[in-house]
């Protein structure tokens, strides 16, 4: 069995707090397990990371303005999913392997990018 735990995160000036309700989950090798970020409503990213005892921080899934916009690499798409809930969003690992037991953070940044507006030329 493994023990995989979820804390969360707020990396944000604004009062966005986050909710993960499973502070600790143990699952076998093979199974499923998801684990809920809720509160997320006014975030326009939504990140999801992994933290193993002696390494750094790794985000695994983007999420942008409501839609999964990109993960890490190919493994992370394998081997994880993120999904929409009623009440934010929720991370699952498909098929757990023993290289899955780790911390996982959801954090949050409710700042929309700017964007560079292109102005046009206005003939007299």
């Amino acid at each position: 069995e493994l023990s995989i735990s979820s804390l969360s995160v707020a990396l944000v000036a604004m009062a966005a707090e986050l909710i993960q309700e499973d502070l600790t989950l143990t699952r076998r090798v093979g199974e499923t397990v998801s684990f809920s970020c809720g509160g997320t409503d006014h975030c326009y990213y939504v990140f999801w990371y992994q933290k193993k005892d002696t390494e750094t921080f790794r985000i695994i899934v983007v999420i942008r303005d409501g839609k999964v916009d990109s993960f890490t690499d190919q493994s992370e798409r394998d081997d994880f999913s993120a999904e929409r809930t009623a009440n934010g969003w929720e991370l699952k690992i498909k098929k757990i392997k023993s290289a899955h037991s780790a911390s996982y953070y959801c954090s949050c940044d409710t700042n929309i990018p700017t964007q560079n507006k292109h102005r046009g030329t206005e003939n007299h």
